[in-house]
């Protein structure tokens, strides 16, 4: 007689259980995968209405965002801010092409400078004129500033930057006459800008869309956006005009 080959059942439930195991374990993925793209759509449909709430929008440019059309940044915006220099020694590779190129764009333009804590307010406003000369554009300098290495709200002495960056801010208010706007997060601007700049127009740095003082003229709501031109990702900074249309052209004559 042919011996009959048993299986111990122990093994076959193992069996059973292992395909029940994966199958649930599918199941859990594809839902956490769902959850995930439910709460994304969700989250994108809410930064659209609020969105929806500031008709004036624009972009942050510097060398790292490449090479961008200006034609077609204009159907979607309505200002780009062109970074410049830096201190008074660094100059943005590509500052120059970036202001001829948007010349002919039908969008308004302003330029940037960022704030060194390690250089004096007279050295700074030397190296942005002779970089820059009268290729500013049209709307209010913006002068970024950032905390960096000791200089944050801990360091003593930073009241004494604190009146560098005032002296900068009257430099250049003097020299072009066409305003500054400070970018900084907001506890930069609590701590540092406020105490010696306490009417200053403010730029908030990686902030939220939300109810802002009036001072609060621009917003910045993505530091690290993407705009897909010619197949490719260029990345800028994302930012909102807190008022209305009337507002801005108020304040962008």
């Amino acid at each position: 007689m042919k011996r009959r080959d048993y299986q111990p059942i122990y093994d076959n439930t193992f069996r059973r259980n292992r395909r029940v195991r994966r199958w649930e374990i599918w199941l859990l993925v594809c839902l956490l995968v769902g959850l995930g793209v439910f709460g994304w759509q969700r989250w994108q449909h809410y930064e659209r209405q609020r969105l929806a709430n500031y008709p004036v929008r624009g972009v942050t440019i510097s060398q790292d965002s490449g090479y961008l059309d200006y034609q077609s940044l204009a159907n979607h915006y309505q200002f780009a801010y062109l970074q410049a220099t830096s201190g008074a020694t660094y100059t943005d590779d590509d500052y120059s092409d970036n202001y001829s190129r948007a010349q002919g764009a039908d969008i308004l333009v302003g330029v940037t400078h960022t704030f060194s804590f390690t250089s004096s307010a007279k050295r700074q406003y030397q190296h942005f004129t002779a970089t820059t000369g009268h290729d500013t554009g049209t709307l209010p300098i913006m002068i970024n500033v950032g905390y960096y290495d000791k200089y944050n709200s801990k360091n003593p002495q930073m009241a004494a930057q604190g009146q560098k960056l005032e002296r900068l801010v009257q430099l250049l208010k003097a020299h072009y006459r066409q305003g500054v706007v400070i970018y900084a997060k907001q506890a930069v601007l609590d701590q540092f800008v406020k105490p010696v700049l306490p009417e200053q127009t403010c730029w908030i740095a990686d902030g939220e869309l939300g109810d802002h003082a009036d001072h609060a003229k621009f917003v910045e709501y993505q530091a690290d956006g993407t705009i897909n031109q010619n197949g490719q990702g260029q990345t800028v900074g994302f930012s909102v005009f807190n008022g209305r249309k009337s507002d801005w052209e108020s304040f962008s004559q």
